[in-house]
């Protein structure tokens, strides 16, 4: 009976954190660039006398939260400066904690003609920071920024050995988990002038998820009090000297 409600319950502690992570997501579904994350589950399995063969009962166990890095839809807005990329690929922008890399490519200037994010963030080329003085700005698919007919200066785009290992920090960036990771220039990607990188998230997907979890996790809130219920009658009724 003890077993019973601990595997229950042991099964509702994932789903808290799955309710977790969809609700994020959702909560981010208009953020330009967001990447959702996921949750990845295993099942452990308990051998009776350390034998495999036979199973006494499998717990839940929560592996990790990642992120995916799926692409996004890109969104036409024709601002000259809304680049998305289609592919591989973050651009990077220069921050007082140093540089983070993103998939917001919604920028701007400044009034002294640098280009920056909307956070205010320099938007780095392989030379450092653009400024742009001119009327006439495109951005070819490489990225190269040309104004009134020059070439100015090429957007750095930069991507890591896969599985990504980066993390999120402030202002919806991604930083490197440690040091050990190397930025190379990214390859097999296209970028979009006057489009933007919608989040990957999908709503109508994440509600049903979302629906799915919280059934399981009211499931196993129902089983723990049956259990409970029935434990009370053996241990205060069948146990009773009348």
């Amino acid at each position: 009976m003890i077993k019973g409600i601990y595997t229950s319950a042991s099964g509702m502690i994932p789903r808290t954190l799955k309710q977790e992570v969809f609700a994020n997501n959702m909560a981010n579904a208009n953020t330009i660039g967001f990447k959702k994350d996921r949750v990845f589950l295993h099942q452990l399995r308990r051998a009776k006398n350390g034998l495999m063969t036979d199973l006494k009962w499998e717990v839940p166990m929560v592996d990790g939260v990642y992120i995916d890095f799926s692409q996004g839809f890109t969104r036409q807005t024709e601002r000259p400066l809304d680049v998305a990329i289609e592919g591989n690929g973050f651009f990077v922008v220069s921050t007082p904690e140093g540089e983070r890399y993103t998939r917001d490519g919604e920028f701007s200037l400044t009034q002294e003609g640098v280009l920056v994010n909307k956070n205010g963030h320099p938007v780095l080329s392989d030379s450092g920071p653009i400024t742009i003085t001119g009327d006439d700005i495109s951005i070819s698919a490489d990225g190269i920024i040309s104004v009134d007919g020059s070439e100015l200066a090429k957007i750095r785009i930069v991507d890591f050995d896969k599985p990504y290992n980066l993390t999120r920090v402030n202002y919806g960036y991604m930083a490197l988990a440690n040091e050990e990771i190397q930025a190379v220039n990214a390859e097999g990607y296209k970028v979009r002038q006057g489009y933007i990188e919608e989040s990957n998230v999908n709503i109508i997907e994440q509600m049903v998820d979302m629906l799915v979890s919280f059934r399981a996790y009211e499931a196993g809130q129902k089983s723990i009090q049956a259990q409970d219920e029935t434990l009370d009658k053996a241990v205060n009724d069948l146990g009773r000297v009348r």
